[in-house]
């Protein structure tokens, strides 16, 4: 008889023992699980502060596409650290743009000291650009092979643009200034010509210009202006056309 109370004890101890193993499994489990989603859970959200950091960063500019005049005619200054420079004397030529804006508006001045010129030659990023009013001259090639160049407004002071400036670009649209009064060099290399793509586009010539060396635009010019006789002279040769305002 003692045996068996004997035996029945260790069963009920053993079964005992058993299920608050059980137990403690479970509850560490559990807990276990919770904690596991917790990670998972700030992972989540880290991944997606980080795509939202690169989403805002990837649309903090307009696209070419999305760019207007309109765009360009009320953007800012281009900050100075955007540009490399030399500045060693009392006035300062752009050497390059190293900025990501599409969109650059040349300040007429730098620390103080006036921004007299500019290349823009092979920058595949501008898409539109206005030029300062302390730049007198728009050189040679200075927008060469810009192939996304598509918007130019000119200074109030520049007075000539040299040939060769919109090869290799996406100009649709110049605004020329009142007291420009050269375009282009000569007859025989330096004109001023449209991209080839867009052959035959509009350009409003002010009465200020008394030399031009220009083909394949389309012409709007002033009645009795040099820009209406320059026109009727070369129509044919020069392949251009004209209105008369």
């Amino acid at each position: 008889m003692k045996k068996k109370l004997l035996i029945l004890g260790m069963i009920f101890t053993m079964a005992v023992s058993s299920a608050g193993c059980g137990s403690s499994t479970s509850d560490n489990s559990g807990k276990t699980d919770k904690q596991t989603a917790t990670v998972q859970d700030s992972q989540n959200d880290t991944s997606s502060d980080s795509k939202s950091d690169n989403d805002k960063k990837d649309t903090k500019y307009k696209s070419a596409d999305e760019i207007t005049m309109d765009d360009l005619m009320s953007h800012d200054e281009t900050p100075a650290e955007d540009f490399e420079f030399n500045d060693n004397s009392d006035e300062i030529v752009i050497d390059k743009y190293v900025g990501k804006d599409p969109i650059v508006v040349i300040p007429d001045e730098i620390d103080g000291k006036k921004v007299i010129g500019f290349s823009f030659m092979n920058d595949k990023n501008i898409v539109a650009v206005r030029i300062g009013d302390n730049i007198t001259e728009i050189d040679r090639y200075a927008f060469g092979n810009a192939e996304n160049l598509k918007y130019l407004v000119l200074g109030k002071s520049v007075k000539s643009i040299d040939g060769g400036n919109f090869f290799g670009t996406n100009l649709k649209e110049l605004i020329l200034n009142d007291g420009l009064e050269k375009i282009g060099e000569d007859e025989f290399t330096y004109y001023v010509d449209p991209p080839l793509d867009n052959s035959g586009m509009d350009l409003k010539i002010p009465e200020s210009v008394t030399e031009m060396h220009l083909r394949d635009f389309h012409l709007i010019v002033k009645a009795g202006s040099y820009a209406e006789q320059y026109a009727k002279e070369y129509a044919e040769s020069n392949n251009l056309t004209y209105t008369v305002e």
